[in-house]
């Protein structure tokens, strides 16, 4: 079913970004007043549900956990919100291909529309955030098979947003980068998106646990939350140990960025930190299904007040 821009079906979409900014300029009016909103800095736990890459949530405006939900740190990788009126829900999801991931795009969005409203003629509103003018178009490249997804299932979607390529970036010494890395959802204001930046003490439980699903030779996208159960759930995965991890644990920034990055000029200053914590993480757990997830059992974890996280 073609996805919506304006009030408009759009059959055959555009070969490039740029064609769908020309074509629709409002599209490209709206992400521009995105990005140059006031960043928003997420630093407290308290009512934060934070989504790491290959992850989705999805949260209705009734959740008494959570206020706030949302990701950060994508360079190339794409921020996907899906807004349901009729059920006051949204799904956030931090994507970094389509490839051989249909069936768990799919499950994503039937998880938001609900199974009651699956035969409903409503629209889900569609924002796509992230991406940038990368030299290898990476970005564009996902941002096209992404809206060429949706605009393929039986579901009507209104593109509400798309903060994309060109709009999406800035240059510095002749080097493109992102403006926006982030961005938050206000369940309780509408859903209002807002661009933001989250601190690493306010990401969840078991991050590098969740960080390592890179190495996984799995394709998936899981799902670590869902209003209706009220649990942040860690579907059991497997990963790749390698023996070079202890050396590469110890290997410069440079190194870390230049082998382990789809865009090593413009990650975030803790990337390289943040990706020794999981080799270090996975020397020690070389075998995630006999040691953490044992029985072949996901990690449950349920939120304190306080923006703890309590292990089931």
């Amino acid at each position: 079913m073609p996805v919506l821009i304006g009030s408009e079906p759009i059959s055959q979409l555009p070969e490039t970004v740029e064609e769908i900014y020309k074509s629709f300029p409002f599209l490209e009016a709206e992400a521009l007043k995105l990005v140059q909103s006031p960043l928003r800095v997420i630093d407290k736990p308290e009512g934060v549900l934070y989504i790491t890459q290959k992850e989705y949530a999805v949260l209705h405006s009734s959740d008494e956990n959570f206020s706030i939900v949302g990701t950060d740190d994508a360079t190339t990788c794409h921020i996907v919100v899906l807004v349901n009126r009729e059920e006051s829900s949204v799904c956030v999801a931090h994507i970094d291909s389509t490839d051989d991931l249909e069936d768990e795009l799919a499950r994503m969005v039937f998880d938001v529309l609900g199974q009651q409203n699956m035969k409903n003629d409503f629209p889900l509103e569609l924002s796509i955030m992230g991406g940038y003018c990368d030299e290898m178009r990476k970005s564009e490249v996902l941002t096209l098979d992404l809206l060429h997804f949706y605009n393929q299932l039986p579901v009507k979607f209104q593109l509400k947003s798309l903060c994309v390529g060109s709009v999406n970036t800035r240059s510095s010494n002749g080097i493109n980068w992102p403006i926006m890395y982030g961005a938050a959802v206000n369940i309780h204001s509408d859903f209002v998106i807002s661009p933001a930046k989250f601190y690493l003490s306010v990401r969840g439980p078991s991050l590098s646990l969740r960080s390592s699903r890179f190495l996984s030779r799995e394709c998936l996208i899981d799902r670590v939350y869902h209003s209706t159960e009220g649990v942040f759930k860690i579907s059991p995965f497997n990963y790749r140990f390698q023996s070079q991890m202890a050396e590469w644990a110890l290997k410069s920034d440079d190194f870390i960025l230049n082998n382990f990055s789809t865009s090593p000029a413009v990650e975030p200053e803790h990337f390289s930190k943040e990706m020794k914590e999981v080799f270090q993480f996975i020397i020690h757990n070389p075998f995630p299904m006999i040691s953490i997830f044992k029985f072949n059992k996901s990690l449950k974890y349920v939120p304190s007040p306080q923006g703890q996280w309590l292990k089931l």
